[in-house]
């Protein structure tokens, strides 16, 4: 009778558990027919933010690390896999879906200890082959902002000096322009006064060729009388 009913409390707190547990595609970010690499990148992708030395101050960081690898755990394995899969898609399916979450009850059970080693070794794991790539990646990447970087100052230094050119040769057409008319209308004085002091001594020329004239005359007429 009591094993009757420990089986039956047993069976509703595990679908209890199952209708309140987080959807390990979810939490993974991937849809449920993801591949295996997908799934992978994934896990990696959200470790990296999940982890709990990215925020010390956060506690809460732990228990979602540990909830992520326990996702990976069940998700990167083919048996697991399918064992949940079956069981979110028959959640309700008597004893085989009893037997389908206890054998993952067990399997999480069993593996606690393996989790927490897992975890001890995340946080000094690198794989070689994807830490390579990576630093490949970004040498790459830091070569092509330098190289941007240097273009764009060279860009810039030929522009000014494009700009400084052409301001000095505006300048200097202006100056010389300025020179010109500048000379232009001092020689155009110059010869106005040139022709002004001809015309004046001309002038006073002509005005004293006639008083003496005149006065010639006036002499002349004095004899004949």
């Amino acid at each position: 009778m009591h094993t009757g009913r420990n089986a039956s409390f047993i069976l509703s707190y595990l679908l209890y558990h199952h209708r309140k547990a987080v959807n390990y595609y979810d939490l993974l970010g991937v849809k449920s027919d993801a591949s295996m690499d997908e799934i992978k990148n994934a896990f990696f992708d959200k470790s990296k933010k999940l982890h709990p030395d990215s925020d010390p101050s956060n506690p809460a960081l732990h228990n979602q690390f540990v909830e992520l690898n326990k996702a990976y755990r069940v998700l990167s394995k083919e048996l697991s896999r399918k064992e949940y899969d079956f069981k979110i898609q028959n959640p309700y399916s008597g004893s085989q879906a009893f037997r389908s979450t206890s054998s993952h009850a067990t399997y999480e059970s069993t593996s606690a200890q393996d989790n927490m080693r897992y975890w001890e070794q995340f946080r000094h794991y690198q794989s070689p082959e994807m830490t390579a790539e990576r630093k490949q990646e970004r040498r790459n990447r830091n070569f092509r902002l330098v190289a941007y970087c240097v273009i764009a100052m060279m860009l810039s230094i030929g522009a000014h000096l494009i700009f400084f050119k052409k301001l000095e040769e505006v300048h200097n057409n202006f100056m010389d322009e300025k020179d010109r008319v500048i000379t232009e209308i001092y020689n155009e004085a110059k010869e106005k006064a040139r022709v002004n002091g001809f015309k004046k001594q001309s002038e006073i020329l002509r005005q004293k060729h006639a008083e003496f004239q005149e006065k010639f005359k006036l002499h002349n007429g004095g004899e004949d009388k």
